[in-house]
């Protein structure tokens, strides 16, 4: 039995992948962008105005008289170019070459150059970047809050996909459990009635209700022609069989005839409707067909034809009555169109996990056009229509086979015809 479809292959996981990889290489490339670009711009300023500085200082007459800036520090240094103790550099580095530090300790943050001048000495040059600072970490944390804020994006939208995954699979699985047991009363729970899928789900019900509704009143009309019709045609049999006549004989095979088409369509409607398996059991398919092979041999054998079999064990579960029925049927239908002295053979394989039952003849068997519809009620095809029969037999082979969740299909052979049950 197939169970619901597994979130990871369904295609929302797959929408949902693509949209985590796109957003995600969009945050990504939009936080580089933003420190990448702001950080650049940030060092390439304070490199430019540190460099315009030490041009200005270098157009003075000496450093007897340094000017005045409020943004600005100037600090002489040793000959060594030591910094003074009060001056603790930052371990971040803006640009090499480039000191950063807070100047006095808690206070404005400037970013500083040691210059040293063609006599000898060396001179701190600072700039004040406290606001360029408090800017740039603006940046960043823009740039976090928006690869975080498309981190949320893509999980909501992963929780959206399970959302529909869960809806569509509950539409799937009452879908599947409805072919399965032909159960039409069964419908969709509905978990919520604000979203497209709840409204789905509500109108997929509706169109259940009226499709129960319906197939009710087809088979109650059915069934009640069946029933009421088989009541009088006892009776009428009865009647026949107490007369005397010279066409008596003939008028009891028509009796049995319509008594035979309206049991077969009451026991095909039963098998359809109830999908009763009360009744399945442990068997072996090959004990099943040797049965049925057996039942008919005899016949084969007036007409002169030669019943090849090939049967493995096969362990099944499954109603014994109804598959000889169904395996009988297809036999049956073989003989009767086998010319004589002509070949039946019978197989019964293991074949990719399944059992595989093919009943092969060497008949004429049928127009292609018509291969579709043998197993459809009353079916008979223009060549067949002398013959005896009611059309039943193989649509009782395809509601049985049903049952058992497995399939059947025909199809003509070069000078031959063949019917294949997969169970």
């Amino acid at each position: 039995m197939m169970t619901g479809r597994r979130y990871i292959k369904s295609s929302s996981f797959g929408m949902a992948m693509l949209f985590t990889i796109l957003c995600g290489a969009a945050a990504l490339s939009l936080g580089y962008f933003i420190n990448y670009f702001a950080q650049g711009h940030f060092a390439q300023s304070t490199e430019a105005v540190l460099e315009s500085e030490i041009r200005y200082i270098e157009g003075l007459e000496g450093l007897s008289v340094l000017p005045y800036h409020a943004q600005r520090i100037y600090i002489p240094l040793n000959e060594d170019g030591v910094l003074p103790d009060h001056i603790n550099p930052d371990t971040f580095t803006l640009r090499e070459g480039i000191l950063v530090f807070e100047y006095p300790q808690g206070g404005p943050r400037y970013a500083a150059k040691i210059h040293r001048f063609q006599d000898g000495k060396n001179l701190l040059i600072g700039y004040d970047i406290t606001d360029i600072t408090h800017d740039f970490r603006f940046m960043q944390i823009i740039g976090i809050a928006s690869i975080v804020f498309v981190m949320i994006v893509v999980f909501v939208s992963y929780l959206i996909s399970i959302f529909v995954v869960s809806g569509t699979n509950k539409i799937a699985n009452t879908a599947r459990d409805i072919i399965e047991t032909g159960d039409l009363s069964r419908r969709v729970d509905i978990g919520s009635r604000w979203d497209d899928l709840g409204n789905m789900t509500t109108v997929l019900n509706m169109l259940l209700s009226r499709i129960e509704q319906l197939m009710s009143g087809v088979r109650q009309v059915s069934d009640n022609i069946a029933h009421d019709l088989r009541t009088p045609l006892t009776r009428l049999r009865q009647k026949i069989e107490s007369a005397h006549g010279e066409r008596q004989e003939e008028l009891l095979k028509e009796a049995d005839h319509l008594l035979s088409i309206f049991n077969a369509l009451l026991r095909i409607s039963r098998i359809e409707t109830e999908k009763q398996r009360s009744r399945f059991q442990k068997i072996d398919l090959q004990d099943v067909l040797q049965d049925v092979i057996d039942f008919y041999e005899p016949l084969a054998e007036n007409e002169s034809i030669h019943m090849a079999v090939d049967l493995q064990n096969a362990p099944y579960e499954g109603d014994r009555d109804l598959l000889f029925q169904a395996f009988a049927n297809i036999l049956d239908n073989a003989l009767k169109y086998t010319p004589v002295s002509g070949t039946i053979s019978v197989s019964l394989r293991h074949t990719d996990g399944c059992i595989l039952i093919d009943i092969m003849d060497s008949g004429p068997g049928v127009p292609d056009k018509d291969l579709g519809k043998i197993f459809e009620r009353f079916y008979r095809s223009e060549e067949s229509r002398s013959t005896v029969g009611t059309g039943l037999g193989l649509s009782l082979v395809a509601a049985v086979v049903e049952l058992h969740h497995g399939t059947v299909h025909a199809e003509n052979l070069t000078g031959g015809f063949r019917i294949i049950t997969i169970l």
